[in-house]
């Protein structure tokens, strides 16, 4: 571990170096220190021992384009630097220590690179008081310092907080001295062991396990222009189907065919809005991967094509182990091409996972993603409009580890080399083969596929949530913290299983955990087997929003309603992180760096810049205590303006989520729908908070195909500015798409003017 010295092979003194156009490459006694600068503000330094072979390509860094940035190279009798217009790194000649800088603020000071027992490890001097914040998905506070973090796809069902490492290995960090922010990135998919001490430590470390130290530094800036370069270098999300925006109804399992339609039923009839029912494994044939359960769903496409008629959308899971079973088609072709990960002899792994034995295709290999694409064809007859790839981090039950064994064999993408390399990417590799798959059969529509686990940039290809959490008042606080540091690290569509996974949550934990996630971008609900021994248990304790009873019915269903009210903000928000990498949902520190006590606020998020959400997370409080950042701020449930700046003490009754709007904020929100298809035939109703002015956006285009990549939008800037007592709106769009819906209102929140925006 990073903590001890025993075994220790330091990098060396430098001996020679090799000034390049973008870089300088730094020879030692026992390693190369290689600096390569891609862009002004963004330097890679990769360090190998001597005679290590190591892949230059990237599971996470997409592909640069043009050459790299010209550097400054000065040498001097103790140092060589190079040097960007924002960055320079100094390696020292004595011992090749590494500082990075950006201005004179220090990011990385005295980094020594050595081998312990073989495993490259990185140690820094950091500042007492640094704050970091992202380190992808774990189970704990917002601030990342404190215990050790591992990074290593791991699934634990009914996780507490606390529990690490989790599904997704994510190694980058956004790091703040103050109102300062930088970015740190270790690009290695083997584990990595990071200790970042508790506050007050000046010493910091990283392990991995093998393969290069290969870091990526971002120069001081805000928070949120830190986002955008990081993003630049991994990728963003892309826009979703606007229907997956809307609100999800789950558990293991909906079954058999009548069961789901009751469902259906039960929320039209109750008027309680819906965009998406799942289907988990108990749809499948003896769960098997691109099957139907033929008693169960004996016509899929008939009860898939009912249900759109209605409004409803399908997702169904796929996991990544193929059943063992001669006969079998998509098995038997699997054992044919021989695409499928093997053990150190050469021999097929094989694993038991719900159909019990099973093969496992090698996602490393470009070859086995085409195949996998293959299969869809059959399942997207049937009308499915989403994928749900579960258990890939990847999960083997009958495995001390609870995953395949260290020494079996990937392909790598032309770089064979064992688990030990590749776990961490198989899981992005499988939704990057369901995407593409969905890609080419389905070109003209955007997709949408949830993954459980992944690597940095696996956001590429798919949404995500936090796994198999409790059904506890734990598990929801932490809930909040999760997904603003998913969000920090890429991974901006995501949310947790709304009312938990494991365990029956209480009618107020249910209502609760509805209102703080209602407008998380991925909306949720999903709930576990009572007995997950018996295949034929249909499902958990009901946590359908009406099973609770009456009064807890309606708190639900304004919940719910709140989200398509604000579904428009919501829509403009994600398309927005597309362009700019900014998470819809965001910590406070991100909108307010120079403002210290917004800087570790777990229990507060915005949605965006304009909303402030403060949702109740302890069982039984009827108000909230928060904080409101400077400047005026109005409560949106009863409009009344209030100062920021200070901790403030609300009533929070069970039927109201604490939620205010920033002066200034002009909000495109709409009446009440029971599902995205009926947003065109409703007005988009603009709620003005007046501060000196205010301006708000608002984005639109179809909301399913990829004709906007083209063009074919709208984006819309509302602007009120105030003149001699006057609210003067006026309007200013561009892209060709012209919206179906009715004429859109103005509503001025604490004025009486309601007019239409002028062209």
């Amino acid at each position: 571990m990073p903590g001890t010295h025993g075994d220790s092979l330091p990098i060396g003194a430098a001996i020679r170096a090799e000034p390049g156009a973008d870089g300088l490459t730094v020879f030692t006694k026992n390693g190369t220190v290689a600096v390569t600068f891609i862009s002004d503000d963004v330097v890679r330094i990769r360090v190998l021992r001597e005679g290590q072979s190591e892949p230059d390509a990237s599971w996470a860094i997409l592909p640069r384009e043009g050459a790299g940035t010209k550097v400054l190279v000065e040498d001097d009798a103790d140092s060589l630097t190079v040097r960007s217009s924002f960055l320079s790194v100094r390696i020292a000649r004595s011992g090749g220590s590494v500082t990075v800088a950006s201005g004179v603020h220090i990011l990385l000071e005295a980094a020594a690179f050595s081998w312990e027992s073989g495993k490259p490890v990185l140690r820094w001097t950091q500042p007492a008081e640094r704050n970091y914040y992202g380190c992808g998905e774990k189970s704990g506070p917002l601030e990342r310092r404190g215990a050790p973090m591992a990074f290593w796809n791991a699934e634990e069902c009914g996780y507490a907080p606390g529990f690490d490492p989790m599904y997704h290995s994510i190694p980058f960090t956004l790091a703040m001295d103050g109102p300062l922010a930088h970015g740190l990135f270790v690009d290695n998919t083997f584990r990595q062991d990071w200790r970042l001490g508790e506050l007050g430590d000046t010493q910091a470390s990283i392990q991995v396990e093998g393969g290069a130290l290969d870091l990526y530094l971002i120069a001081t800036g805000e928070p949120k222009s830190v986002l955008t370069r990081w993003t630049d270098l991994v990728g963003r999300c892309p826009l979703p189907p606007l229907w997956a925006l809307g609100y999800h109804q789950s558990r293991w399992s909906y079954y058999p065919e009548s069961a789901v339609r009751e469902l259906a039923a039960n929320f039209r009839s109750r008027n309680i809005p819906c965009d998406v029912i799942w289907f988990d494994i108990d749809y499948m044939e003896d769960y098997k991967d691109f099957t139907w359960h033929p008693t169960r769903f004996p016509d899929p496409a008939k009860l898939l094509s009912d249900l759109k008629a209605d409004g409803f959308r399908s997702v169904v899971m796929l996991d990544p182990g193929v059943k063992v079973q001669r006969g079998y088609a998509v098995y038997d072709s699997l054992l044919a091409t021989g695409l499928f990960v093997r053990n150190a002899d050469g021999t097929p792994f094989v694993g038991s996972v719900w159909p019990g034995p099973c093969l496992f295709p090698d996602f490393t290999n470009p070859a086995t993603r085409a195949w996998w694409g293959e299969q869809f064809p059959s399942l997207l007859a049937y009308g499915i409009d989403g994928f749900w790839n579960d258990m890939n981090e990847p999960a083997v039950f009958d495995s001390d580890t609870h995953t395949m064994p260290d020494d079996v064999v990937f392909d790598g993408d032309g770089f064979p080399d064992t688990h030990l390399r590749y776990h961490n990417v198989y899981a992005m590799d499988m939704v990057r083969a369901t995407s593409e798959a969905l890609a080419k059969y389905r070109s003209e529509e955007r997709s949408f596929v949830l993954t459980r686990a992944g690597y940095a940039g696996a956001h590429r290809f798919a949404a995500t949530w936090t796994g198999d959490n409790r059904s506890d008042w734990p598990s929801l606080a932490i809930s909040l913290p999760m997904i603003m540091n998913l969000g920090i690290s890429g991974h901006g569509i995501s949310g947790p299983d709304i009312g938990g996974f494991v365990g029956e949550p209480t009618p107020e934990l249910f209502g609760r955990w509805l209102q703080a996630n209602a407008l998380f971008p991925f909306c949720r609900v999903h709930s576990a087997k009572p007995n997950w021994e018996d295949p034929d248990a249909p499902g958990g304790a009901p946590q359908e929003p009406w099973a609770f009873g009456e009064d807890w019915e309606h708190i639900n269903r304004e919940s719910i309603g709140l989200r398509y009210r604000l579904l428009p903000y919501l829509y403009t928000l994600v398309e927005e992180m597309t362009r700019t990498g900014f998470p819809v949902i965001r910590p406070l520190l991100l909108e307010y760096p120079d403002d210290p006590d917004c800087r570790n606020r777990d229990t507060q998020y915005l949605v965006g810049r304009d909303l402030l959400v403060a949702p109740v997370l302890t069982e039984g409080d009827t108000t909230r205590t928060l904080y409101l950042p400077a400047g005026l701020w109005y409560d949106f449930w009863t409009e009344e303006a209030l100062d920021g700046g200070r901790e403030i003490t609300v009533g929070a009754p069970l039927d109201r989520l604490p939620l205010f709007v920033r002066a200034g904020a002009a909000i495109p929100t709409q009446p009440f729908v029971q599902h995205t298809g009926e947003c065109t035939g409703v007005p988009i109703e603009w709620r003005v908070y007046l501060g000196d002015g205010a301006e708000g956006t608002l984005y639109e285009d179809d909301g399913h195909s990829r004709r906007y990549l083209d063009g074919d939008f709208s984006r819309c800037q509302l602007n009120v500015e105030i003149k001699d007592g006057q609210a003067i709106v006026k309007t200013v769009c561009s892209g060709t798409f012209i919206s179906p819906r009715p004429a859109p209102r103005v509503r001025i929140i604490n004025g009486a003017l309601v007019r239409r925006p002028s062209a």
